[in-house]
Formats: C-alpha cells, structure tokens, sequence
C-alpha cells in the first residue's frame, strides 16, 4: 500500500498547497507502515539500483514513485510488469524489465490523487463545519469528486420512486396442468386498466376449454461468455452468492496474493495467447476437482471468446494453476468460479429452444411457451453457474383441446427499483464514474456518511437533505459531466495530450469557485443538514437491561474502530463487554 500520502502545506482553505508525507505521520490506520518506511529507507545508501514492482496500474505507479522519490531520493528506477504472482511470470518480468518507470501512469496517477484531495477536502470541510457549528460539536461530513455524482444518481432514483402513483390492473391467468406442472396462460391483452371490462373476459372463459391454435418454434444460439474483468467478476458473485462487491474485491486480492488467479483489477476482457492457456489447463488438470473439465478444454482449439474492453496493463481474470492451499469456503467459491469461467469462455456455443403457443377460450386469446435447452456447448463447463429456468412442454398439437382453470388477479404497477450495490457498480461503470477498484468503496463511504443505507440502496433523509444542499448550492459537484470530463483529462495525462499542470490548474478554478458558494450559505446549509442529522442519526442497538437498570448497548470503540457491549449508564456504571 501507500506509504506515502497527501497532506496540506497550509493551514486555510481552500486548500491547494499540498506535498507528500509518510502515511503513519497522516493517519493512526498507517502506524503499520512505519516498519516498512523504515527498512526501505536503510537501503536509500546500499542500494546500486531499483526495481518498482508493485501493481501496474496507476495507484501502484503512485506507490513506486513516492518511494523511489520521496524515501530513496532517485530520479528514476527499473519498472516490472506483472499479472500473476507466479514465479515463472515474476521472473520473466524481472528479466525483462524496463530502466523507467511507466511515467505516463505515474503522472496520471499523481493528477487523480490531487483531484481527489482538492474535491475531498476542501468541499468537506466546508460542509462540516456547517454542521459542526449548527450542531456545537465536531461532525464529520465527507463529499467528493465521484461521491457526489453517485449519491445525484441515488437521491433522483428514490424522487421518481417516491413521486410514483400505483395504479390498479388485472390480470386474466389460465392455469394448465402440464407435464406435470402448472404452466400459466395469460390473456393476450396482459395488463387491463379497466376493471369491469377484465371481469366481463373472466365470465365469459371461466371454466371454458382451450384450443390450440397455433405453435410456433424458434432456436436461439448462446454465445460463451466473456473472461471476467472486475466488474463482471463482482456481478457474477452478486447474482450466485449474494456478496457485496467490495467483498468479492477483498476475496479476489487475496487469491492473487497467493498466485492462484491474475491481478483482478482489470477492465480487460481479452485472454492473449502468450498466457500460455495449455500450460494452464495441464496445472488445474492436476486438481482432481478440475480434471475432467481441464481435459475437456484442452481437447479444443483453445481459442478464447473474447468481449470488447481492454487494458493496456493486465489480461482478464484468470487462474494461474497454481496449487490453492487451504481457502476459506468463501474464497473456494470465488476461486471456482473464476475456474469455471475460464473454462467456459473456450467451450462451444450453446442452444435454447423456445415454443410460442396461442390457445382460443371461447374466442379470447391466450399465450404461453416453453424453453428448453437443446445444446448445451459452453454451459456443460460453466457447471451450475450456467443453469437457467427450463420449462419443458409435452408434445402438443394444433386443435388439441386443454382443460384450464381461469384466475382473475388484481394487481398494481410499480416503480422503478432501487439500486442494488451490483447493479449502482454496473452504472458507475456505464457512466464512467470512478475506477474499477474505487466503486465499491465509494458505495461504502457513502453508507458510513449515513447518506445511504440498506441493499437495495434507500437514501436515507440526511442524505436527500445532502443531495438538495448541493443541488441548490453547487450542482456542479453533482455533475457527471464535470467528474467524467476530469477522468478524461486523466487518460490524458496518461497518453501524453495533456500535462499535469493543466489539469491541476484547471480543477483548482472550479474548487475555488464551488467552496466561495458555500462558503456564502454556511448558515443555511449548517441548518438544513443539522436538523435531519439529529433524526436520521443511527441509533446504539439495544440489548438488554444491565443489573444497574440502563439497558446494555453495542458500542465502536474509536482507538480500535471494533465493537464491544457497553452500559447506557455511563460514567456512573462502567460495565463493558467485549464482542
């Protein structure tokens, strides 16, 4: 990680003025890095040259450059590039490595760390202080250059839900009784808005046979799917497992810390030939769990289906082979579906059957259908993970009279759902808003702000309040536009169009321009945000009564951040129990 972080060389705001200090001078949550400051640092005389070999991307050409200039005082060092922590590929790296750093990345990768100081702090602190004096106590607020964009998507989705007016309708279902399952039909129509009109249809099927009158078949083919980048990675475990992306995140560094998978944070979704797919196949053929899978891959022409987003850094996600070790359950699910895809993306393109019928009730229309798979190509690698809803029909013929039970149900339209924390990343992602290894703990911030709670995401009053403020105040802040067009100029930085200067010059207008606005309507913001803090402040979970008669709560300490059994009675009871 960063021993290095940015802090100000100045003490009013806004801030602009900033340098680089060591990160266990900055933050208690860095002192563990002081060890490693230290051991670096006595290499500063011995050391004949250097090699960066953190991750390849732009936060690690970060973490490279401060040591190589901040800790050991060079100008400029050898450069390894890397997507596993397999030793084969470790050492090929070292062989090849380049005698300069990757300066476009690092450059880059300095401009958003700037950005996201000037955005983070300057237009928090203003917003805190609001608070802090509307409140007379200290009370943290945090706003940033994605965080605002993200909570604007959040607060307009729960104004549209709260703006819906249900409305009534009825449905016309005829039940039948197929295969030795309940397949129901629906009336042509679907949805009736008019309720006399669907109780007249009703009558006039109710216990009437169905004939067929027609069938109509039609096949699809299902392509394989691509490699995972990260976000893929982070919906696919969503969807199966139910965990957060910032779980899946965590799990997927782990395997690639023990050389088990590739780097995951990757935006990539092409596998190069030079990954050497045989030699890969042949390691996992050596777990029995994958054997016969393995086998089956390497029996094809090993040609890989491919999706369109690429990364100049690393490949898409990937096993490397390597011998797992123990893995907790968690991370053995992750581990396997990374597997599976990997053998599915060489597997065959599958095929899915699917029959449309319409059925006569006494001259009202009906419809309903089948699917079923027919190939399964690609499907049979993915395992488990590639089932689908089958609905198999008996053969059946046009005329053939089916016996049905009619059901009229009412029911009401409904809003737009919320965002869930996969589905809010698949947007950030769409919508260019932060990295892929920042999204999901965007989403986190904004939950410890109290801006959002829950999944699917609410926003939570104060947040709505937050979002109004800026809305009203700055509303550029909430822009998408304005955080898209600073991560182009990012990219552009990177390739070389653009300088760091320009940039950085560019984003400290706008900052000074947004916090002189607020600045202006302290008061107003400080009452506005004060009061819903009070309400939709989180309350202490409550357990039971304590022999003192106040009742025992949960607590976090804050020198350990951990949750421990604290008496509400405090200081006259100091009961305290650890969790």
């Amino acid at each position: 990680g960063h021993l290095f972080g940015l802090t100000k060389n100045e003490r009013f705001y806004p801030v602009f003025d900033l340098k680089w200090a060591p990160s266990f001078e900055n933050s208690r949550s860095s002192a563990f890095s002081k060890p490693y400051f230290e051991l670096i640092k006595s290499f500063k005389k011995k050391a004949k040259e250097i090699t960066i070999a953190t991750d390849y991307d732009l936060e690690g050409e970060v973490i490279g450059l401060n040591i190589m200039r901040e800790l050991l005082g060079r100008k400029d060092a050898n450069r390894m590039k890397f997507s596993t922590l397999t030793s084969d590929e470790l050492n090929s790296a070292y062989h090849s490595k380049t005698n300069t750093i990757n300066w476009g990345q690092a450059n880059a990768g300095v401009v958003r760390h700037t950005l996201d100081w000037y955005y983070g702090i300057n237009l928090s602190q203003i917003i805190s202080s609001s608070v802090s004096k509307a409140l007379n106590r200290y009370q943290p607020m945090s706003i940033g250059r994605v965080q605002g964009p993200t909570l604007a998507i959040l607060a307009k989705r729960e104004l549209e839900i709260k703006k819906f007016q249900s409305e009534p309708f009825w449905q016309i279902l005829a039940n039948l009784w197929l295969n030795k399952q309940t397949i129901k039909a629906t009336h042509k129509k679907d949805k009736f808005f008019n309720e006399s009109r669907a109780k007249n249809i009703f009558t006039k099927i109710k216990d009437k046979d169905g004939i067929i009158l027609d069938i109509k078949k039609s096949k699809q083919r299902v392509s394989p799917p691509v490699p995972f980048d990260l976000t893929s990675l982070q919906l696919e475990a969503y969807r199966l497992f139910k965990y957060s992306p910032a779980m899946t995140l965590k799990i997927a560094q782990i395997l690639y810390s023990n050389a088990t998978i590739s780097y995951p944070r990757t935006s990539s979704q092409k596998l190069p030939t030079a990954l050497n797919f045989r030699k890969i196949l042949k390691k996992l053929s050596s777990n029995s769990k994958y054997n016969s899978l393995s086998n089956q891959v390497l029996s094809t022409k090993l040609k890989p289906h491919e999706g369109k987003k690429i990364d100049p850094a690393h490949p898409a996600i990937h096993p490397t082979g390597e011998k797992t070790g123990n893995l907790s359950p968690y991370e053995l699910k992750i581990y396997d579906l990374i597997v599976k895809r990997f053998f599915a993306v060489f597997g065959e393109v599958g095929e899915r059957e699917s029959t449309r019928i319409r059925l006569d009730i006494n001259g009202e229309l009906f419809k309903f259908g089948g699917v079923i798979t027919t190939k399964r190509g690609w499907m049979k690698l993915y395992g488990s993970y590639a089932n689908r809803k089958e609905i198999e029909l008996p053969e059946l013929k046009i005329g053939q009279i089916l016996k049905q039970n009619s059901k009229l149900e009412q029911k009401e339209t409904q809003p737009l759902a919320r965002y869930t924390t996969a589905s809010l990343i698949k947007l950030l992602e769409k919508e260019s808003l932060g990295t892929k290894s920042t999204r999901s703990s965007i989403i986190e911030t904004l939950v410890k702000r109290n801006y959002i709670q829950g999944n699917p995401i609410e926003v939570t009053d104060f947040g709505m309040n937050v979002y109004y403020t800026f809305k009203k105040f700055s509303p550029e802040i909430l822009s998408i536009s304005l955080t898209r067009k600073f991560d182009k100029a990012m990219e552009d930085v990177r390739t070389g169009k653009l300088s760091s200067e320009e940039v950085i010059t560019a984003a400290q207008k706008s900052i000074t321009k947004y916090y002189a606005k607020l600045k202006d309507n302290t008061v107003k913001i400080g009452e506005v945000l004060s009061k819903s803090f009070v309400t939709t402040k989180k309350k202490n979970v409550e357990l039971f009564l304590h022999e003192c008669g106040k009742m025992l709560v949960v607590r976090i300490s804050r020198a350990t951040k951990k949750r421990f059994i604290a008496c509400s009675g405090y200081p006259k009871c100091k009961f305290t129990w650890p969790l």
